[in-house]
């Protein structure tokens, strides 16, 4: 039996002080690395996706060079 004094998981970070504000930033770095993960893999940019259509044949050699040109400027 623990009685009153049995498991204190939470004693020094009890919602009346920190502990409060230091689970709120938790979750919000919790939610912020989710974000971040879902999202971050679909911004390609205008030259992979340049260079991806030219790997896949859908370009010609002339038109790769030109496009790439014209994104430098």
């Amino acid at each position: 039996m623990m009685g009153l004094t049995g498991c204190h998981l939470f004693s020094g970070l009890n919602f009346m002080g920190g502990g409060f504000l230091f689970y709120g930033i938790i979750a919000l770095l919790i939610f912020v690395a989710i974000v971040y993960l879902f999202n971050n893999h679909h911004q390609n940019s205008a030259l992979d996706i340049l260079n991806r259509e030219y790997a896949q044949g859908r370009i010609s050699d002339a038109d790769y060079a030109k496009r790439k040109e014209n994104l430098k400027k």
